[in-house]
């Protein structure tokens, strides 16, 4: 049996995130990080990542050495238009199996302790401490643990976190470019299809090193019946593609609930396990962010021996990736409210509204200000649409 202080449960961005933020706040800290699968191992996500995660890494001396798409450009397909908002160097897209293989090394890199090919087969929570136990026969006491295992990980499942409400699925595939397409240096969010709780997009990727296209559909499956497989065919027999020419590859969002604990007594949740942004389904940025929260708040619970966690769902939502959860998910609300197509005419009229939405992936400052005039502009737009009348 291993004496340590933390096991993180789960070699993601997430885990990683927390293990590096962790180790810089307090060097001293006897940690491990488990991962279930080999590196490299598949990751299904479309990759795109904001720079705010990449300056989050560069902070703590961290560099990921892997291909990267430059981002120039966010594109919105809604209400009949494209919006294009530029704001130069925004982010990247990514190869999951290609960045979480490279944030590993530099993890280890770092004097980490990374066990990949180590899945977690049981979890029990003492009073004062925290057994883990994994397939291969390694046995860890722990004074905490931090599930960083996604969707369906066994932290969740072990200790009885709440499956919950907010859910979406998701189908992808990667093909050639198109003549259609927009510029390499732009990710395409299309909400055309007005009957779909979700969208489609088209996201630039490299795959072995050859340029290529991410297409996929994100279905908030909560709000009702649907296919995404079906969605994904439709879109792409639009642009002249069939759909048995590619590899379909699908998986599982989270959202993140209003007020649901994501802690327990010596165990927290990070990233995908914790909850990502429902609204657009955003993991990469927001998971580096969770361990950026979550290293320093593990520090100081550690220093006080104080490890219920009773206040890490407060202590998110008093930062920056609390804010940003929720006014995601009003816009979710609202979107995908019975006044969606008042809301898409005006997002056509506020292009203001996208600059402060990639302003904020790109992880440029907003003031409360911006916030507050954005708002303003968009209740005012509502109003003139005719708000008060019914569609």
């Amino acid at each position: 049996m291993t004496e340590v202080d933390i096991v993180i449960v789960g070699g993601g961005p997430s885990g990683l995130s927390t293990a590096l933020h962790l180790q810089a706040a307090r060097p001293q800290t006897k940690l491990v990080v488990l991962e279930a699968e080999t590196y490299p191992r598949e990751k299904i996500c479309a990759g795109g990542l904001g720079a705010r995660g990449l300056r989050m890494l560069d902070r703590l001396g961290v560099s990921v050495d892997c291909p990267m798409v430059p981002l120039d450009a966010i594109a919105l397909r809604v209400g009949g238009k494209v919006i294009v908002t530029r704001d130069p160097g925004l982010g990247v897209v990514v190869r999951r199996v290609e960045f979480d293989h490279a944030l590993a090394k530099a993890t280890i890199a770092k004097g980490i302790d990374v066990r990949d090919g180590t899945a977690v087969s049981r979890i029990e929570v003492q009073e004062d401490h925290v057994l883990v136990e994994t397939e291969r026969g390694d046995g860890f006491r722990a004074k905490a643990v931090v599930g960083a295992d996604g969707v369906g990980g066994i932290v969740r499942r072990a200790l009885g976190f709440g499956r919950g409400e907010l859910r979406a699925q998701v189908v992808e595939l990667d093909t050639e470019d198109l003549p259609s397409d927009l510029p390499r240096d732009t990710v395409v969010f299309d909400f055309t299809a007005s009957d779909l709780h979700g969208y489609a997009w088209d996201f630039p990727t490299q795959v072995a090193g050859k340029p290529m296209v991410c297409r996929g559909a994100y279905v908030l499956h909560h709000l009702g019946p649907d296919s995404p497989k079906q969605r994904i065919a439709a879109y792409l027999a639009g642009r002249g593609l069939e759909l048995s020419r590619y590899r379909l590859k699908q998986f599982a969002e989270r959202g993140l609930e209003p007020d649901a604990a994501i802690s327990r007594p010596r165990v927290m949740l990070v990233g995908e396990a914790a909850g990502i942004d429902i609204a657009t389904g955003e993991g990469i940025a927001q998971a580096i962010e969770y361990g950026m929260l979550a290293g320093p708040y593990l520090a100081r619970a550690l220093d006080r021996d104080r490890l219920s966690f009773g206040d890490w769902r407060q202590h998110i939502d008093g930062r920056h990736l609390g804010t940003q959860m929720k006014i995601r998910h009003l816009c979710y609300r609202v979107f995908y409210g019975h006044r969606r197509p008042t809301v898409e005419r005006v997002l056509t009229q506020v292009p203001s509204l996208m600059k402060l939405g990639v302003q904020d992936f790109a992880g440029h400052p907003l003031s409360k200000l911006a916030l507050a005039r954005g708002a303003g502009q968009f209740l005012a737009a509502m109003v003139r649409e005719g708000m008060r009348a019914p569609e």
